[in-house]
């Protein structure tokens, strides 16, 4: 199993390296798999978690610092007040990742991770108000994440140990890893000053 998630990793490696898709690994149980979350799970396995911190974690986690105590806002997208999906697309966009506007679509992108193998930079997310997912945080490290909290009502730090969140956890996601060519706004310049431009 490990030999086959070093191949995995190694290839994933190799397509971004060459700006090519990487082949999808099917398997017969691959192909019964109904529910496109199980088949992203599945797919998941064959990503060496070995893969060392990058300066895109920390990134992430130094921009979504950056806007703690920030008000929250059902609907908000600016520094005025925003919500948790909001939160997650400004932070990702600051870095060049461009994601869509809610929770639901921003979880069909990324690998999943478990929860053993959680890294900064990683969405969380959760069932809270529907039964897809409704809200979404960063994991910064040592048990915790970033979100825009309704019940905080601003942008707070949690731990993720909590029993609310325990209950409400749907799954992980790792963006950076997985579709490089679909997530990555090409206009941005390696380099270029990101402002909070709201």
């Amino acid at each position: 199993m490990k030999l086959l998630r070093i191949l995995g990793g190694l290839l994933v490696v190799f397509c971004i390296s060459y700006g090519k898709e990487p082949l999808p690994i099917e398997s017969d149980y691959y192909k019964i798999l109904k529910n496109r979350y199980a088949k992203e799970r599945y797919k998941a396995v064959m990503i060496d978690d070995g893969i060392p911190a990058t300066k895109f974690q920390k990134d992430v986690v130094d921009f979504a610092i950056g806007l703690l105590g920030i008000q929250y806002k059902f609907g908000g997208q600016t520094i005025r007040g925003m919500d948790c999906s909001a939160f997650v697309q400004k932070v990702y966009s600051m870095l060049g990742i461009e994601l869509p506007r809610t929770a639901r679509y921003q979880a069909e992108f990324g690998l999943f991770v478990d929860r053993e193998n959680l890294k900064p930079g990683d969405l969380l997310f959760f069932r809270t108000y529907a039964k897809f997912p409704s809200h979404v945080g960063i994991y910064i490290g040592e048990g915790k994440m970033i979100h825009a909290s309704s019940a905080g009502g601003r942008i707070i730090i949690s731990n993720i140990d909590k029993d609310f969140y325990l209950r409400h956890f749907l799954f992980a996601k790792r963006v950076f890893l997985y579709d490089p060519k679909l997530a990555y706004n090409s206009s941005k310049k390696q380099g270029e000053n990101h402002s909070l431009g709201f």
